[in-house]
């Protein structure tokens, strides 16, 4: 079942689809628990879409862009909660000109993007956090029955940088150095890299970078110690 991110972004349970920044200058669009296809939540979100938005069955949606229209068909079983594909459209962002489409892929919880202004499709999460200069943007996905869960780092492109965890792995990447309940306040430095405030033991705690070391590979620093 999905778990409400409670310790990595603002609180979680915003109205959905809304276009939110956080106290450090960081545009995010998110789904919540609640937004599901064809409920009163997703019928509110298709209304405001820019160039409109609408169920043309229960499992087809349509999209329009500047250019065109997309179209997200669900693909059966429909009524297993973790089989099948399911679409849910959550919502704009006037700013960064994105539309987030939920996505239930079997036992995976995670979002689309759709460019308002190409058509193009690029891979998202829920929810998806963007650095200020909005070049980069974190993705989370939940797969059902992970202790936390998978984050990935983008370019606004859609082009992966980087892959993880939304926690710490020991440097072998077989145990858990710090988990996601304690990988708090996710935000982006001044050089837009991804940073987070680790609780530690004792009430200590630690700020991380996502770092690109010098054999081209990116880590949280300064390393955990436990």
């Amino acid at each position: 079942m999905k778990r409400a991110i409670f310790c990595v972004l603002l609180p979680f349970l915003l109205i959905v689809g809304i276009m939110a920044q956080n106290s450090h200058g960081a545009d995010r669009l998110q789904c919540v628990d609640s937004a599901e296809p064809n409920s009163a939540r997703e019928t509110a979100q298709l209304h405001q879409s820019p160039h409109g938005a609408k169920r043309l069955s229960r499992h087809q949606l349509e999209v329009a862009w500047t250019g065109g229209k997309a179209i997200f068909k669900d693909t059966p079983p429909y009524n297993e909660p973790l089989d099948g594909l399911r679409w849910v459209y959550c919502g704009y962002s006037p700013t960064l000109k994105l539309h987030l489409i939920g996505k239930r892929d079997g036992d995976l919880f995670t979002g689309t993007l759709l460019d308002d202004r190409t058509g193009l499709r690029l891979p998202g999460g829920d929810p998806v956090l963007f650095s200020p200069d909005r070049q980069y943007y974190l993705a989370y996905e939940q797969p059902d029955g992970l202790d936390g869960e998978a984050l990935t780092l983008y370019k606004r492109t859609g082009t992966v940088v980087w892959k993880g965890y939304n926690g710490i792995l020991s440097r072998d990447g077989k145990s858990v150095v710090v988990n996601s309940e304690d990988m708090c306040d996710m935000r982006w430095d001044s050089e837009n890299r991804p940073q987070a405030t680790v609780h530690l033991d004792g009430g200590k705690k630690l700020i991380v970078t996502l770092t690109q070391t010098s054999n081209g590979k990116r880590e949280w620093l300064p390393h955990v110690q436990k």
